[in-house]
C-alpha cells in the first residue's frame, strides 16, 4: 500500500483540479470547449495515474477474474489522455476560426475514441492467459488480435505525440512569458514520447516479429515515461500558475506600503465581498489592495514635499544607489514623511498642486520594498518628531500613490 501512495497522492491532486472546475464546466454547459479539454485532460490523467498502481492492477484482475485486464484500460486511457492533449491544445491556441478549431477537436474526439473502442474489441477477441505487467507489449507481440491492440496502441500514441510538439512549438514562437516557457517544455515532453518511447516498445516488438529478444527496450521505455510526464505536467501548469505566481509576489510585494498606509484616515474603504479571504479570487485581492493604497495617497497628497524627495534622492545616491532604487527610495521617504503629518495635522484638504504629487512613472511595488531603507526611516522619524512639537504640520511630509 505504501508503494501505491505516490500513484494516489498524483491521481489524487489531478482530480481534485478536475472537480474544482466542475461547477465552472457545469455553468458553461458545454459552450466552454477549452474547460472541457481541460477538465478532460485532468479526469482521463488521473484515471492513468490510478489504474497503474499495483493494488489497483490487481484489484481489477480479482474483480474481473480476467488474467491483463489492467492493460486494455490503461492503453485505452493513455489512448483518450493523448486525443485530450492534441484538442487541448488546439483550444487552447484558439484562433480566429474557431468553427475550425472546433471542426480538428470533434475530427481528433473521433479518431481517439475509435481507438479506444478498437483496443476494447481486439483485447476481447485474443488470448492473454499469462500475467504479464512489465513485458506485456513483447510477450504478446505474435498473439492474435492482441498485436493488433499493441500496434494501434503505439501508433496512436506516437501520432498524437508528434501532433502536440508539433503544435506546441511552433505556436511558442508566437507567444512570450510563462505561456512560451510552458509551450516549450510541453514540445519536449511529448517529443520524449516520440522520440525515446514509442520507437523503444515499438522495436522490441518488431524483435520479436523477426524471433529476436530486445526486451531491454522496454526497460529504456520505462525510465522515460516518469521525466516525460514530469515535463508535461509541468509544461501545462508553468502557463496556468504563471499569472498566479506574478500576482501572488505582487500582492506580497505590496504588504508594507499598504501596511505603513493604515494610519491615514479620509479615504474611502474598499468593497470587499461576503467571503472569507482564502475564497476570494487572489487577482481580486490584488485589486482590493492596490486600490487601498492608492486611495490613501489620494487622501494625503496635501502633504507631499518635494524638498523632502529632493533630499531623500540626494541621500540615496551619496549612498552609491542607482538611479532607479535612488528614485524608489525618494518616493517613498516622501510618502513616509507625508503619512506621519496627515496623521497629525487632522485635515484633509481636497486639493493639491499637481508638481506637489510624487512620481506616477514608479513602481508601487519599488516603492514598497524601499520603505525599508534607513534613509526612509531616518526621514519618516523626523517628520513625526516635528508633529509631535508643532501640532498641526504645515505642508511639509510625506506621501506616495501606487
Amino acid at each position: 500500500m505504501t508503494s501505491d501512495l505516490i500513484f494516489y497522492l498524483s491521481g489524487g491532486m489531478l482530480l481534485l483540479a478536475c472537480l474544482l472546475k466542475l461547477p465552472a464546466l457545469v455553468r458553461a454547459k458545454g459552450r466552454d470547449w477549452l474547460l472541457s479539454s481541460i477538465c478532460a485532460l485532468l479526469l482521463v490523467g488521473s484515471g492513468v495515474i490510478f489504474s497503474t498502481a499495483p493494488t489497483v492492477v490487481s484489484f481489477m484482475r480479482q474483480l474481473t477474474g480476467i488474467t491483463n485486464v489492467a492493460v486494455p484500460v490503461i492503453y485505452i486511457l493513455l489512448t483518450a489522455f493523448s486525443g485530450a492533449s492534441i484538442v487541448l491544445v488546439l483550444n487552447w491556441r484558439g484562433g480566429p476560426n474557431i468553427s475550425q478549431t472546433r471542426r480538428l477537436s470533434r475530427i481528433t474526439i473521433a479518431i481517439y475514441g475509435s481507438c479506444c473502442v478498437l483496443i476494447a474489441i481486439f483485447f476481447s477477441l485474443g488470448e492473454t492467459p499469462v500475467e504479464q505487467r512489465f513485458r506485456f507489449d513483447t510477450y504478446y507481440a505474435t498473439t492474435p488480435w492482441i498485436a493488433e491492440m499493441i500496434v494501434l496502441y503505439i501508433a496512436a500514441h506516437a501520432a498524437a505525440s508528434l501532433i502536440a510538439s508539433r503544435l506546441c512549438w511552433r505556436w511558442s514562437h508566437d507567444v512570450h512569458g510563462t505561456l512560451r516557457t510552458g509551450l516549450r517544455i510541453l514540445a519536449a515532453g511529448y517529443l520524449m514520447h516520440y522520440c525515446v518511447y514509442d520507437p523503444a516498445v515499438a522495436t522490441a516488438v518488431i524483435a520479436r516479429w523477426t524471433g529476436r529478444d530486445w526486451d531491454f527496450l522496454i526497460e529504456i521505455a520505462r525510465l522515460m515515461t516518469a521525466p516525460s510526464a514530469v515535463l508535461v505536467a509541468t509544461g501545462f501548469m508553468i502557463p496556468l500558475l504563471g499569472p498566479r505566481s506574478e500576482e501572488a509576489v505582487r500582492y506580497w510585494q505590496l504588504g508594507p506600503l499598504a501596511k505603513a498606509l493604515r494610519p491615514v484616515q479620509g479615504a474611502a474603504s474598499p468593497v470587499l465581498l461576503a467571503l472569507p479571504w482564502w475564497q476570494q479570487p487572489l487577482r481580486l485581492r490584488l485589486t482590493q489592495r492596490q486600490t487601498y493604497i492608492a486611495d490613501r495617497i489620494v487622501a494625503c497628497r496635501d502633504h507631499f514635499d518635494p524638498c523632502i524627495r529632493a533630499e531623500a534622492l540626494e541621500a540615496a545616491l551619496a549612498d552609491k544607489a542607482t538611479s532607479d532604487p535612488a528614485a524608489a527610495i525618494a518616493e517613498a521617504a516622501m510618502i513616509a514623511a507625508a503619512i506621519e503629518l496627515h496623521r497629525s495635522s487632522g485635515d484633509h484638504p481636497d486639493v493639491v498642486p499637481p508638481e506637489r504629487g510624487p512620481s506616477h512613472t514608479l513602481d508601487l511595488a519599488r516603492i514598497s520594498r524601499a520603505l525599508r531603507s534607513p534613509i526612509v526611516r531616518n526621514i519618516a522619524q523626523r517628520a513625526r518628531s516635528q508633529a509631535a512639537h508643532s501640532g498641526p504640520a504645515p505642508e511639509h511630509a510625506v506621501r506616495h500613490s501606487p
